[in-house]
């Protein structure tokens, strides 16, 4: 490889014979042009290529969201959110029958200085409402009250998500409307912090489990006042459900917090509700 310092007169740019010649940060390099690289497709290069086409599919997914919570973090190391989000993930992610499996309690969806909540075990009322308590981490001496805190639920089956309405830090609680193509299907669920000038808090995994359904009798919408609560917004893609996730879905025993197994892929973000 060779510096030119003056190209203009060397008049090389692009490809001459097997020299290339291309401008890197404001400098004229000049190198030979390597041939055709090996490309012996291998099974295990096979199958690390299609391992990392899912991970991009994933994060593809989730790109909607990554740009809200990782993109400052990862413009900070020169990169876009989707790529800090394969490589912040490396350990998270693991092939499974030639299938990306995910550790969805050590996925890291959000990154930052920001003093996180400690969440409690999530509850499913009527008509599918989702709540979820969360105290001041005893951890973090530093926070205020006017913090936001989300929740971002994702349901690896129809592989759609969305980031709910932000609450502030001081209401202790979360209340989501679930939509319909939630129930029957197990739900994964993280907590996040954003403070008033956009950064993040690390990802607070929630926990899991199956979302039933709880839709009021018409005898229950006559009695009482409908649930104060926000309803964010959800994908509307329906994609074909798989039957393997199905039979296992039938079988969680409820909501487990702070634990979850590896599952093969997630994620569709939606719209980002702000507060009013």
């Amino acid at each position: 490889m060779a510096i030119a310092t003056n190209n203009q007169m060397m008049g090389l740019k692009g490809k001459v014979g097997l020299l290339v010649s291309y401008q890197w940060r404001g400098k004229w390099i000049t190198r030979t042009f390597s041939s055709k690289p090996r490309n012996p497709r291998s099974e295990k290069q096979q199958a690390h290529r299609m391992l990392f086409k899912q991970e991009v599919q994933l994060a593809g997914r989730m790109n909607w969201v990554l740009r809200e919570t990782l993109d400052a973090i990862s413009a900070e190391h020169g990169m876009t959110a989707c790529n800090y989000f394969i490589k912040k993930n490396q350990s998270a992610f693991s092939a499974e029958d030639g299938m990306l499996a995910v550790n969805w309690a050590n996925l890291v969806l959000s990154e930052g200085p920001v003093a996180p909540v400690a969440f409690g075990a999530p509850e499913i009322t009527e008509r599918s409402t989702l709540t979820v308590n969360f105290e001041r981490n005893p951890l973090h001496i530093s926070s205020s009250n006017f913090d936001r805190v989300y929740v971002y639920l994702y349901c690896p089956e129809t592989k759609m998500g969305f980031l709910t309405a932000p609450v502030y830090r001081r209401e202790r609680r979360l209340s989501v409307v679930l939509p319909e193509s939630f129930i029957g299907h197990e739900v994964q669920l993280w907590g996040m912090v954003q403070d008033q000038a956009g950064r993040w808090s690390e990802t607070i995994y929630i926990g899991y489990g199956p979302v039933e359904n709880t839709a009021a009798t018409p005898q229950d919408e006559t009695e009482g006042e409908e649930p104060r609560v926000e309803t964010a917004g959800y994908s509307s893609e329906n994609p074909e459900d798989s039957v393997k996730e199905k039979a296992s879905l039938r079988e969680a025993p409820g909501w487990s917090v702070g634990d979850s197994n590896s599952r093969p892929l997630p994620c569709e973000g939606s719209a980002l509700n702000q507060l009013s």
